[in-house]
């Protein structure tokens, strides 16, 4: 078919998203035109997505699924298998900086990786939605 490519035997996925949907696209013999077509978007916003230079939200991720006639649960479990670890929180694997904060910790040392853990916390404290909370409670408490 015209404008159709093979899968390329190198294909290197590791554990990235785009990946994983690219490979099942090109397995399948189909254009991001088809593809994106059946999960309501465009080819550019498909093409993106594949080579992770946009993240995709659960809801889009659901459409690609359907349109690649795969479940989330197939998905995850592909990107599971390719990781080599379980993902406790499959939502965060749709974050770029996530899955790049996750490679990074998997290098630092025990005692680092209880000082980073201390840090987020007190980040978390900070976000507006912790502060919201941080007042409910207060004056529940009052």
């Amino acid at each position: 078919m015209a404008g159709k490519r093979a899968l390329p035997d190198t294909y290197s996925m590791d554990t990235d998203i785009g990946g994983i949907l690219k490979r099942r696209r090109l397995s399948r013999n189909e254009t991001l035109e088809d593809v994106a077509f059946r999960a309501d978007t465009d080819a550019g916003n498909l093409s993106r997505i594949e080579r992770n230079r946009q993240d995709v939200t659960v809801q889009r991720l659901g459409r690609l699924c359907d349109a690649l006639e795969m479940t989330l649960a197939d998905f995850f479990q592909e990107l599971q298998g390719r990781s080599g670890a379980a993902l406790s929180d499959p939502a965060a694997a749709f974050d770029k900086h996530t899955r790049e904060l996750l490679s990074v910790v998997g290098t630092m040392s025990p005692a680092d990786r209880i000082t980073l853990v201390e840090m987020a916390r007190v980040l978390a404290k900070r976000t507006p939605a912790a502060r919201r909370r941080q007042r409910r409670s207060k004056t529940t408490k009052s």
